[in-house]
């Protein structure tokens, strides 16, 4: 009979499809940032190789959709922690002056 982890909260078990939209959500900030980047390079004098914009726009993209992953991934597993060195007590939160 395998024991469960006590650190572990079982309330809220850890949701891959949130983790994937994170991850679509921040593909297309990425793509956004990406087609500010092209319209802008496209109108400066400079000539720069077809196939290396092309990998810096996909590098862009990828660090966007990265991010959103860490972000989402990262909020899931600080709200499943039962330590309360993770549980930070800030009275000020979701309040405004």
């Amino acid at each position: 009979m395998p024991e469960q982890k006590p650190e572990v909260n079982q309330r809220k078990p850890f949701s891959g499809m949130r983790v994937l939209i994170a991850v679509a959500i921040g593909a297309s900030f990425g793509l956004a940032v990406a087609y500010f980047l092209k319209v802008l390079i496209d109108n400066t004098p400079a000539e720069i190789d077809l196939s290396r914009l092309r990998l810096f726009y996909l590098m862009v993209i990828t660090s966007g959709g990265l991010g959103g992953f860490a972000l989402e991934t990262m909020r899931q597993l600080q709200d499943e922690a039962t330590d309360p060195a993770y549980r930070h007590n800030n009275p000020h939160r979701g309040r405004r002056r």
